[in-house]
C-alpha cells in the first residue's frame, strides 16, 4: 500500500470518487493522518467541494484552464468569480 511507504509528497485524483457516503469519512481518516503525522504534503484534484473544504488549508480554483482563486477555503468559496463559476450565480 503506497501510505505505507515514505514519501514527501502525496498526489491524488479525486480519491473520494466512486466511494459511498459511508466510506468517504475512513478515506478522508488516512489522508488527514499522512499529512498531520508524517508532515507529507498533500495536493489534490478534487470536485467535492465538502470535501476540499474540510481538508484544504489553502486552494486553487481553476477555470478554463486559469487559475480563478487561491487561498483558504473561506476565502476561496466565498469569492464571487467561483460561486458564479461552478454554482452559477453570484452571493
Amino acid at each position: 500500500m503506497l501510505v505505507a511507504a515514505r514519501f514527501d509528497v502525496l498526489l491524488l485524483d479525486e480519491p473520494t470518487a466512486g466511494l459511498s457516503v459511508e466510506e468517504i469519512p475512513m478515506v478522508l481518516a488516512v489522508i488527514r493522518a499522512v499529512h498531520h503525522d508524517r508532515g507529507t504534503t498533500v495536493l489534490m484534484v478534487e470536485h467535492r467541494m465538502d470535501v476540499v473544504g474540510e481538508l484544504s488549508d489553502r486552494i486553487a480554483v481553476m477555470h478554463h484552464g486559469r487559475l480563478l482563486s487561491y487561498g483558504p477555503p473561506a476565502e476561496v468559496m466565498a469569492d464571487p468569480a467561483v460561486r458564479e463559476a461552478y454554482l452559477g450565480a453570484a452571493p
